[in-house]
This record gives C-alpha cells, structure tokens and sequence, in this order.
C-alpha cells in the first residue's frame, strides 16, 4: 500500500496564493529573464548583466582567484563561494560553463560540494511530494545547521508566495530541486529593491550554513547504461500530439533506443574485444565510462563527452597512425544517422582526435577527455605496472630495443610537460 505524502505544514499557503497580491506582482515580474554572460578576461573571471543589484559584481564586475573561497560545480547553476561569504552564479550556457572550467583549470581552484540549506527549505514548493519520515528527517537535518523548526518555517512562509509563483504560476513544474538562485529569483520579482537587498544578505547568510556534502556520489556504469543515457537525450522525437497518444509514442521510442542501444553495444563490445587488444580493451572503455560518472560536473556538454569516451578507442589497429581519425568517423557516421547537429558532431571529433594526445586541448570538454584517457598514469605502482606490461602485449611483434626506444618517445614529451592533466581535478587526484 502507497503511504501518504507527508505535511511540512506549511501547505495552507497554497490554498491562500491566487488571492495574495504578492503572487501576481511575482509572476508579472518573473518575465525578465537573467541576462547574465560570463567571460574569461585577463585571468579574471568577468560577469556582465549580472541579475541581482546588491551582488558585487552588479551590474558587470570581475573576481579574481585571490577572492575564491571554492567553486560549487555540481549545483544547479554552478555556484562561486567568495572569501566575503557571498555566492555568485554561473548560468548552465556553454559558453559560460567553457569561462568558468577554464578559470578553475587555470588557476588550479578548489572545488567543493555542499548539501544546500536552501535547496532544503525550497522542498515543499517543487512538483512533488515526501513521505511524513523523509519530512521529519530533514527537520532533524535543520536543527544539525542549526536551524530551528520554527525559523523554518518562518523562512518558508515569507519566501512561499513567491515561490508558488515561480515553479507553479509560471508552469515551470520543477519536481527535483530548487535553490538559493530560484529564491533570489523569485524574490526580486515580489519585493521592492530595499526589501531585495535586506533579503539577499540574509541568503547568503543562510547558504554560510552549507555543510560539506559527506555522501559520495556512485561511480559506477556500464557501458550499456551509458549508451542509453546518449541515445534517450539523442534520439530524434516526434513533435508533441495528443495527450493521450503521449504513452503510446514514448513506449515506441523507447523500444527503438533499446534496439539501436542492443546493436551499438554488440558492435562497441565485439571492436574492444579483439585479441590484439591487452590494454586498450573493453576493460579500459569500462574504466573510462566510470571516470566520466565521476566527473560528470566538469562536462560543458556531458552527453556528448559520453560518446567520445564510447568511441575514443573504437578502432585499434597497431600498424596504422589514424586510429582516432578512424573512431571518429564512426562515432559521426552513427550521429548521422541520429541527425545531431553539425557544431555537435565536430565537437565531438575534437573530443575523440584530442585522444591523440599530439597537442594541448582546444576546449574544458577536450582537457576532460585527455585526462581520463590518461587516468592510469596516475594509479598505483602496481596497477600501473600492469597497464605496461598490457601494453608491451600489444605490441609483441615488435623487438624489445625498438619497443623500448620508441616507447620512451611516447611517454617522454608527457614528462616535459609542466603539468601532465590539464584538468584541475585531475592534478588534485
């Protein structure tokens, strides 16, 4: 038997929210959407249109590493934590995530994930519902940040109008989660520009109460699962009919993702497989799948560095010099067939010829791909070890005085490197 949805007891606001002035003025104003660009300058981090006055990049500003405390990049939108307590936000557009990777990657910036005491208040305004224990753990929650019930739900109550507006009146239907930049958002359209400011300083202060973020996400895929995850995003749709032929349409979807998704992973599974192949296996795409999972954060755009983890090493042949160029071409053909986009697929062809490792990366989205490809140099002595005697196998035919030579020409230009990772995290690890 389904149990009830829980009372976080504040629901008597939604009874009351088309009848309060608040909600309208709210919704009339929510139509000014953020206009905020971020932009790498000078080793600076350079905000433009920035949307909330009392900020101190209002309305353009810079931040300089020196002000960093650290970088949020798994929040939604990725958040900048300042030495002077407040919080700044990077909207999710590329071109902004691409400034601010490059700035993290620059100036080797510590990032940091933290539970969000705001995204916790905002519960009881997404497009959900909790069972009553779930409610009452997250109170007991509270009172550990040190948040009483009652101030709780005083926050809830004097932010709820507003938030009803946001996710309900503007039919955005959030159902997974909100946070502090919904509610300055929110906010800002309801109150008047002294209100705002007072409210903003008492947000920042309440996101001081961010503890470190203790759960430690799974990183643990499949290649399978992997696949679907692209295909699901990927797959052409049908333009929206009637509601009532929506299941019809998506179970037939889906039944057409899992069929390309079975054949793709046959071919994928039998390419990685070849004998000539003790390293560079299907053992190492299941390795890399796993480095993505976890570090999905530092992806611009994640689906896509999914499929170049997929095909980097699709094509294997030890007696030829374009392999990348080859993997490539296959990984293009089947988006194609996809119909994805031609600035996507030449994404990903970087991604994949970037594997070459011949050159520096062009994007955050390359770096990440190369570091992954490259994780091994970082294992233990012994893991290590046995990636090099894999390798050795590989190239068997080859006499031990010109494999030795010709190998230390592969490795040696990794060592004249300043850094061998480009990516922040992966200098950290």
């Amino acid at each position: 038997m389904e149990s009830k949805p829980g009372r976080y007891g504040t629901e008597d606001l939604f009874v009351r929210a088309l009848f309060h002035p608040g909600y309208w003025k709210t919704l009339a104003r929510l139509l000014r959407w953020d206009r905020t660009r971020v932009t790498l300058e000078d080793s600076m981090l350079r905000f433009s249109n920035y949307g909330f006055e009392p900020a101190s990049v209002f309305p353009s500003g810079s931040i300089t590493k020196d002000q960093i405390q650290e970088i949020n990049l798994a929040s939604y939108p990725s958040q900048l934590r300042l030495k002077s307590g407040e919080v700044l936000f990077i909207p999710q557009v590329p071109r902004d995530r691409e400034a601010l990777l490059a700035f993290v990657d620059l100036h080797d910036l510590p990032t940091q994930r933290r539970s969000s005491v705001w995204g916790a208040l905002l519960e009881p305004f997404l497009d959900s519902s909790e069972e009553q224990e779930t409610i009452d753990r997250q109170f007991t929650w509270f009172a550990k940040v040190g948040l009483d019930r009652e101030e709780v739900d005083r926050i809830r109550r004097e932010i709820g109008i507003a938030m009803i507006a946001y996710n309900f009146g503007t039919r955005l239907w959030e159902w997974a989660i909100l946070g502090m930049y919904d509610a300055l958002r929110a906010q800002r359209a309801r109150l008047s520009r002294k209100d705002f400011a007072d409210f903003y300083g008492r947000a920042m202060r309440l996101a001081a109460l961010d503890p470190v973020a203790t759960d430690t996400p799974a990183t643990t895929t499949t290649v399978s699962d992997t696949l679907f995850s692209v295909l699901l995003e990927w797959y052409p749709r049908k333009k929206p009919g009637k509601i009532k032929d929506f299941t019809k349409e998506w179970t037939a979807r889906t039944e057409k993702i899992e069929a390309l998704k079975k054949t793709l992973l046959e071919q994928l599974t039998a390419a990685y497989s070849e004998p000539h192949r003790r390293y560079h296996s299907l053992a190492h795409l299941e390795s890399c799948v796993n480095e993505v999972s976890g570090a999905w954060s530092r992806a611009v755009h994640l689906e896509e560095v999914r499929w170049a983890v997929l095909f980097h090493d699709a094509v294997y042949d030890l007696r030829r010099q374009d392999n990348e160029a080859r993997s490539a071409a296959w990984a293009l053909h089947v988006m194609d067939e996809l119909g994805r986009p031609e600035e996507e697929k030449a994404r990903v062809q970087g991604m994949i010829l970037a594997t070459a490792h011949s050159g520096k990366p062009h994007t955050t989205d390359e770096a990440l791909i190369m570091d992954i490809d490259l994780s091994i140099l970082g294992a233990d002595e012994a893991t290590f070890d046995e990636y090099e005697r894999n390798v050795r196998a590989e190239y068997e035919w080859v006499p031990e005085e010109i494999y030795r030579r010709e190998r230390a020409a592969i490795l040696q230009p990794f060592l004249n490197r300043e850094r061998i990772y480009h990516t922040s995290l992966y200098r950290r690890r």
